[in-house]
């Protein structure tokens, strides 16, 4: 396999190209991220300042039909946690660049005005991105189609970005060419727009040759059986994401207005993945209850959710949103969720990030719960870019402390996904150890009884589950196929190690996994950031009903977590 890096400055306008070994196609994704920061000094940079480097890259399968292995990897200094960030996304981006024989790219300094970055087989080239200023994402995507209709992948910030909004993500368009998929936390858009980044657009691209193609291809087709015979995986494909509304509802542990309560409903939850199959079905249309959002995916968990008369209103609407953005708001309807959700990504926002702000302000009195209205005012204010508008738009911490609300669901100073910590307390441990702050996706841990485990089984728990992500991330793949990726290390290895021309073992997986986790430690470090976190004072002291638990898991009792790292090394 033979990948290139392109080195950017958006400044000269140069651009330098090196070749990938097939270690360093190996040790992609979120690896290469931090390494990436790490080496440039990262941690020393303003995080909203051009200086910060901005790191994109892909996995060693990017561009293959390996099933749910084409995520893309943005890795920068967080202006939102002030550490560091790998904000990770599916879509066809990674995809894209992965047909071009590109591994990632490395954006330097600032460009002095708005661009658009346009790769091809016959290389980089800037143009002017001002026509597609202040324009909704759904727009500018359509635009975009239009005047590159060879486009194999798009990715794109929105109008809240463009002010510096820490809401703000990174869209990127799925394998219908609608952007639905977000790089979405920790302040991603924001970055693209102090560099003055507004898209960047691929085009044309073949199937890369992998080194040992004939037995990659039959490791492709093991993998893609593998995880259509999972049980795990198959519930995914059936009612996607949605389905953990459903258990997390039952368990206690769904976020409800504002992290008060863990139970939405006392019987079906009507914002929960069963609910949300059934009425796709009965609505027909355009809706679908299975959908790829990249090439090759088997396990389809995402979906496009229609309105009564069958058009689509968004796609997808998964889990986080129906948490954090719906029973946390007290929307009662999926239809409800499903305009936020529009009007977020139509805004390049993070809906986790969204629905956390929004749930502080109903909390202190702002709107009332449940009011679509006042989120339909909140979005408008964000698109207009008003003083009241850039204050959401700072996030759920920064908003709470302008208006004096304490009662903020916060680590680190970025809003907590949806598992309340009081009940899920593994992904609690993950929210408080993690360099990125309370982000599930480093390392969740969601299926426990709360109090089946002790604090020490919990920490083992969450350990293991960022070590298995850090791998994950680094090869590009998804963590829906983990109930196959953790049981069949050495496979996944070996597939890997076939598509960059390498052998590899079972051991590289734990390897690679816990060296991103150390060199994430190492960069937050470097900033002077502590490597454990609270969780919020509320947690402590207010039981969650119907469970009426506190979160008992302190800093203190995690102290020396981070020691695993070198016990096991």
């Amino acid at each position: 396999m033979k990948r290139r890096w392109l080195t950017v400055d958006l400044k000269s306008r140069e651009v330098g190209e090196t070749p990938v070994s097939p270690r360093q196609a190996l040790h992609g994704g979120r690896w290469r991220t931090v390494r990436e920061l790490l080496d440039r000094g990262a941690a020393a940079a303003d995080p909203l300042g051009p200086e910060n480097p901005l790191i994109i890259t892909t996995g060693p399968f990017a561009g293959s039909s390996f099933s749910s292995a084409n995520r893309l990897s943005i890795g920068f200094r967080s202006p939102m946690t002030g550490g560091v960030k790998e904000s990770n996304s599916g879509g066809t981006l990674a995809y894209a660049l992965g047909r071009l024989g590109i591994a990632g790219l490395t954006l330097l300094n600032g460009a002095s005005s708005w661009v658009l970055i346009h790769i091809s087989e016959d290389g980089l080239r800037f143009e002017d991105a001002s026509p597609y200023l202040g324009r909704g994402v759904y727009e500018t995507a359509g635009m975009l189609r239009e005047r590159y209709p060879r486009a194999s992948g798009i990715g794109l910030i929105g109008p809240v970005a463009e002010y510096g909004g820490l809401l703000a993500g990174f869209s990127m368009t799925d394998s219908d060419g609608v952007p639905g998929r977000l790089s979405a936390r920790g302040g991603t858009g924001a970055v693209f727009a102090a560099k003055r980044v507004k898209a960047i657009v691929v085009e044309g691209g073949a199937t890369p040759e992998f080194a040992r193609s004939r037995e990659f291809k039959q490791a492709m087709r093991e993998y893609a059986a593998a995880l259509m015979a999972d049980d795990g995986v198959r519930r995914y494909t059936v009612v996607g994401t949605a389905g953990t509304a459903d258990f997390e509802n039952m368990l206690g542990g769904l976020p409800t207005r504002n992290f008060s309560k863990g139970r939405f409903a006392d019987g079906e939850n009507p914002l929960g993945g069963e609910v949300m199959r059934r009425t796709i079905l009965e609505r027909d249309g355009q809706g679908a209850t299975e959908h790829a959002c990249m090439p090759g995916c088997v396990i389809k968990c995402s979906n496009k959710f229609p309105d009564p008369n069958g058009r689509v209103i968004v796609s997808p609407l998964e889990y986080e949103t129906l948490g954090v953005a719906g029973s946390n708001l007290c929307l009662q309807t999926l239809d409800e969720v499903a305009e936020l959700n529009r009007l977020a990504n139509d805004l390049g926002i993070d809906t986790i990030e969204f629905g956390a702000v929004l749930g502080v302000a109903m909390d202190a009195g702002l709107g009332e719960w449940g009011s679509l209205e006042f989120v339909r005012r909140v979005a408008a204010e964000l698109r207009r870019g008003s003083q009241e508008g850039r204050r959401y738009a700072a996030g759920a911490a920064r908003f709470g402390r302008a208006i004096g609300h304490g009662r903020v669901p916060t680590v680190r100073d970025q809003a907590m996904s949806a598992y309340d910590p009081r009940v899920v307390e593994g992904t609690g441990v993950t929210f408080m150890t993690s360099a990125q702050g309370a982000d599930h996706t480093t390392g969740n841990v969601a299926r426990l009884n709360p109090r089946e485990k002790t604090i020490e089984e919990l920490i083992e728990l969450s350990f293991t589950a960022q070590v298995n992500m850090g791998l994950a991330d680094a090869l590009g793949l998804c963590a829906f196929g983990g109930s196959v990726n953790n049981v069949q290390k050495e496979k996944v290895m070996q597939a890997a190690g076939l598509a960059a021309g390498l052998e590899t073992s079972a051991a590289d997986f734990d390897r690679i996994g816990r060296e991103v986790l150390a060199m994430e430690l190492e960069f937050n470090r470097a900033v002077g950031l502590p490597d454990v976190m609270p969780l919020p004072d509320f947690m402590y002291r207010e039981p969650l009903p119907p469970r009426n638990l506190t979160a008992r898991v302190r800093p203190e009792d995690l102290a020396g977590f981070w020691d695993r790292l070198s016990e096991r090394s």
